[in-house]
């Protein structure tokens, strides 16, 4: 299994969420889509930086996570679950998704002013097997660092399970 790390509009690759996952998962990948805007352009860097691999688990935070759904949905063959940081859906088409892993749990903050968190409560509406955690967090979901590593964790165990 991989587990990849998207990064959010605004940040980069190594911010404090990757720096708290790579202490439990060491080889974390994390493609660099700093300064890129269009999620088109986002989504090749993305494909292109993670080649074949397949079995992965995406964890994407705001932008990043708009890229981790989208990018599920397009390649639901290599995509086995998803961690989701109050993913930016909320210019999104819901009803254009086709899919979602079973194993995604979405972590939004009760207090976030970025995204609004009635697009994650319509995501886990849309795919009734997603688990919506609402948490006393604000957008950057610095007070729940723990809680997404905990989430992670547990679904690296499920899919490792799973995946024989």
């Amino acid at each position: 299994m991989h587990v990849v790390f998207l990064h959010g509009l605004e940040t980069g690759p190594h911010g404090a969420k990757f720096h708290a996952l790579q202490r439990v998962v060491p080889d974390l990948l994390a493609p660099s889509c700093e300064g890129i805007l269009d999620i088109d352009r986002r989504l090749a860097v993305i494909e292109r930086e993670l080649g074949g691999n397949s079995q992965l688990l995406l964890v994407g935070s705001s932008f990043g996570g708009l890229a981790a759904v989208l990018f599920a949905s397009r390649h639901p063959e290599r995509v086995s679950g998803c961690v989701l940081c109050a993913p930016a859906v909320h210019g999104l088409d819901l009803d254009e998704l086709t899919h979602l892993p079973a194993e995604t749990v979405i972590i939004h903050g009760r207090h976030d002013d970025v995204v609004p968190l009635a697009a994650s409560e319509a995501l886990a509406a849309r795919f009734p097997s997603v688990r919506l955690l609402v948490v006393e967090d604000e957008h950057r979901l610095a007070a729940s660092l723990e809680l997404l590593v905990g989430e992670v964790v547990a679904m690296i165990s499920r899919l490792g399970e799973s995946l024989g």
